[in-house]
């Protein structure tokens, strides 16, 4: 069975933000402003925080734009978490394969 460590990343997976802004602001001509109006946010702060990748998918977020964009929250939150997992196998491969796995009896 193969383990999220033994991937050999070059580079982390994409931010979400990344994701969100190529794959549906901008082919929808959606800006940080009407994205957020639409997800019943008071401000756009935190969708341009995301699309920029300075911040992370929240529950909060990930469950707005499941409903804005019918792709689950779990979706978004499984780029999240694939991304922030591949930053840490980038930043501690070598410390990390150093870990014995202890086998079944």
């Amino acid at each position: 069975m193969s383990t999220f460590l033994e991937y050999d990343f070059a580079s982390p997976l994409p931010h979400p933000g990344e994701i969100l802004r190529e794959d549906y602001m901008a082919p929808l001509g959606l800006s940080a402003g009407a994205l957020a109006k639409r997800m019943g946010l008071k401000d756009r702060t935190r969708i341009e925080r995301l699309a920029r990748e300075m911040q992370p998918v929240t529950p909060d977020t990930a469950l707005r734009l499941e409903r804005v964009f019918g792709a689950s929250a779990q979706y978004w939150m499984n780029l999240q978490a694939q991304h922030d997992l591949s930053r840490e196998v980038i930043a501690h491969r070598d410390e990390l394969a150093a870990i014995a796995r202890v086998d079944a009896a």
